[in-house]
């Protein structure tokens, strides 16, 4: 097995260096459909179950092997790339876990359309990446079915896969082909600080449950008598909530089990969260294409202050990206209140898990990102784990914009410089920041949150600024249609941006790309009674867009948005008809990353 799993190595290595960066006509994709039937034993947090997976190879190779993702198997030791991660990020609480709280997927059987197959983890330190080496070549444009049982060990809750009590968290759990592009395969180990890359298809689940469990997945509901239940649910939370009066304490679980099925067509992802004392609220949606919407939230008691509007909250978050970048496209849009340790909230198609928050605005906020995450990641699939800006840094800009319109600055706030751009500043100046193009698992935390987040929302923030608000979104809708249910790379998003504008935007990339900066300065001004000339002078390299204002009595008078440049640049303002302009000001509200502004 050695020898196989050095040539699959070698193979894994020439297609990810020497893939060339692919042109529209390389572009295919391959189709991933699931039928997973599971059951629930909450005495010992496990999952049983087994798994059928229809791959079909669109691509125009044979592939002779399948890359798997075993994800809870990143929980099942202290040697996994998940584990080592936590303790580089400060965290020791994986670390020093007891045995009995540790996860695992066990009992694998792998078989390909009724043969077994020879398969087998890449190493001990990656138990939770494993290849199966098929019978024969699979040709393009054909399909097989990949089989096998498989039973997970539920850990408890270190990051997103796991449960608290007998709440649950289910999500990477079951066995997950890797991509196949035209750039390889991506084979990914599980991290908490990076995300992931998976295949578009179908989705067909079955669960079987202690009847008294509540439940919120991808998907919609197939179960009539499952239905009726959280209706019923629905009319029972409202006057617990109006109360505040229900306790928090976990009921004990009912004897007799349900089965339950939810079918999902052109997602990427399946997750289910179960908890016997969750509250329900539903709420409808109507687009403006007529298309209606189910808002669902689940949440325990705990949660009632800050989630009591939560369906409003998910209504105004579907509405405001819909008209921004392009129509929700499924049945529904679920948010959960639960246990959560990556991060503040968790995406998955149509659901979305949130940790604490402290307000309601904070709920709105968080909801707001992970629910714009359908968009940003859900619908447009890019590699998060290799381009996080592509999903955490657009959709930050979005919510960014949301906050903005529904909870504005007061007028005195508008000057100040956010905590998130004061801390670019702080690495910018020290020259210790690095570039959004770097992979998440090469970050430390704190880069993270500035580079794969921050950053590339302000680099959006000023692209807007120079192309214009309305030009802007109809450049981010023409992406949404050309790369809806695909996997967009940057240089896709490029030809989007360069294909709808003759502005030059070579500067945006450099902004992701590379660490370079712009300090736009004035050094000059001359007043003729004619004209006003403004020379500024670019102390940096990054030729990011010049905002110039020109004030009088600390009124603004005029203002100008300029392509940007490097080197000095005379601008010219009209003369006043009542005298000169006593004040020229670059960008005072701080919408570009002008490094001394």
């Amino acid at each position: 097995m050695k020898s196989i799993s050095f040539v699959l190595s070698i193979v894994f290595f020439v297609f990810r260096v020497n893939a060339q960066t692919p042109t529209t006509k390389d572009y295919f994709q391959q189709e991933v459909n699931y039928k997973i039937n599971v059951s629930l034993n909450d005495q010992n947090h496990t999952l049983k179950g087994d798994i059928n997976i229809h791959y079909k190879n669109n691509a125009p190779v044979a592939l002779d092997t399948i890359f798997m993702h075993l994800w809870p198997n990143a929980y099942s030791s202290k040697l996994t790339a998940f584990a080592q991660q936590q303790v580089q990020n400060g965290s020791s609480q994986f670390y020093f876990s007891k045995e009995e709280d540790l996860g695992n997927i066990s009992q694998l059987d792998f078989k390909v359309d009724g043969r077994k197959v020879k398969w087998q983890t890449l190493n001990k330190s990656t138990p939770d990446i494993a290849y199966i080496v098929l019978n024969q070549p699979l040709p393009p444009n054909q399909s097989i079915d990949i089989q096998t049982p498989f039973t997970v060990k539920i850990p408890a809750s270190f990051s997103r896969l796991g449960h608290v009590k007998t709440s649950y968290q289910i999500s990477q759990w079951y066995p997950k082909p890797a991509v196949f592009d035209q750039k390889g395969w991506h084979p990914m180990p599980y991290l908490d600080q990076g995300e992931f890359f998976s295949e578009f298809g179908n989705f067909d689940v079955t669960i079987t449950l202690p009847q008294n469990y509540l439940v919120a997945a991808t998907g919609e509901l197939q179960t009539a008598s499952e239905k009726e239940f959280l209706a019923q649910k629905v009319i029972e939370s409202q006057p617990i909530i109006n109360a505040d009066t229900l306790g928090n304490h976990f009921p004990p679980s009912a004897t007799e089990t349900k089965t339950i099925r939810f079918k999902a067509q052109k997602v990427h992802d399946f997750a289910w969260f179960a908890d016997k004392r969750f509250l329900v609220t539903k709420d409808t949606l109507q687009l403006p294409s007529g298309k209606i919407v189910d808002a669902w939230a689940f949440f325990p008691p705990q949660g009632i202050d800050n989630w009591k509007n939560a369906t409003d909250y998910i209504k105004r978050a579907l509405r405001s990206y819909s008209n921004w970048i392009g129509e929700y496209p499924y049945s529904h849009a679920t948010a959960v209140l639960s246990a959560l340790g990556a991060g503040g909230g968790m995406e998955y198609p149509m659901i979305t898990v949130i940790g604490k928050t402290f307000s309601p605005e904070g709920t709105d906020i968080v909801i707001t990102h992970e629910v714009g995450h359908n968009w940003f990641y859900g619908i447009l699939a890019s590699n998060e784990r290799d381009y996080a800006w592509m999903d955490e840094g657009i959709n930050t800009f979005y919510e960014n914009r949301y906050s903005t319109k529904f909870y504005p600055p007061e007028e005195s706030q508008k000057k100040k410089i956010s905590y998130e751009k004061l801390a670019y500043f702080l690495k910018a100046r020290t020259h210790s920041d690095i570039p959004s193009i770097t992979p998440p698992d090469r970050m430390s935390e704190m880069d993270y949150g500035i580079a794969a987040y921050a950053k590339p929302s302000f680099d959006l923030d000023m692209l807007e600024t120079l192309l214009g608000r309305p030009a802007f979104d109809q450049i981010m809708q023409k992406y949404y249609q050309a790369w809806k249910f695909k996997h967009p790379y940057p240089e896709d998003f490029r030809q989007i941006l360069q294909a709808n504008t003759d502005k030059n935007i070579s500067w945006f990339f450099d902004a992701l790309n590379t660490t370079k900066t712009m300090d736009y300065t004035i050094s000059s001004v001359h007043q003729d009674g004619q004209t006003a000339d403004v020379t500024i002078t670019n102390k940096g390299s990054l030729r990011g867009p010049l905002i110039l204002f020109a004030k009088k009595y600390g009124q603004v008078q005029d203002s100008l948005v300029a392509e940007g440049f490097e080197g000095s640049k005379t601008f010219s303002f009209p003369k006043l008809k009542d005298g000169l302009y006593d004040d020229f000001e670059i960008d005072p509200h701080l919408k570009t990353i002008d490094l001394y502004p």
